[in-house]
């Protein structure tokens, strides 16, 4: 097995992934970018797939496919190429990878809320609430 090596901010390391045949849209888009390697702080050097998320930061695949799949498009997909290379612009040298706490954080800056009808959004709030309870999230009302 081939040690992994750690992932960058580096656009050079991104794979752009162009979704639109599996969401089935009209035209290009959009796009997910992913990378391939350990996280920077993990030092068993674990080899994980991530998401670049719409802030720079990085996610586990796994944490982002746990998401309901209105937060995984606020958080992680760009509608154009144009907004992928915007964002690999002013992204930082040093990586951030997202962890329970700041997925809180994540979360509410997309501006998710669960509606009403949203059982899995609903759960995922109450969940990270009840294991981080007053950092983050104030207790959200559900939308009708």
């Amino acid at each position: 097995m081939l040690a992994a090596r750690t992932i960058t901010n580096s656009y050079q390391d991104f794979q752009l992934l162009e979704l639109s045949r599996l969401l089935h849209t009209e035209g290009r888009g959009p796009f997910m970018v992913v990378q391939e390697g350990a996280a920077p702080d993990d030092s068993a050097m674990r080899h994980c797939s991530f998401v670049l998320t719409r802030r720079g930061t990085w996610l586990h695949y796994y944490l982002f496919l746990a998401l309901p799949e209105e937060v995984r498009r606020r958080i992680a997909m760009f509608d154009t190429v144009a907004d992928v290379f915007a964002r690999a612009e002013t992204m930082p040298a040093r990586v951030k990878v997202e962890d329970a706490l700041s997925l809180q954080e994540l979360l509410h800056d997309s501006g998710f809320e669960p509606n009403a009808a949203d059982e899995q959004g609903r759960v995922l709030f109450e969940d990270l609430r009840r294991r981080h309870p007053g950092e983050l999230l104030p207790k959200l009302e559900p939308k009708p």
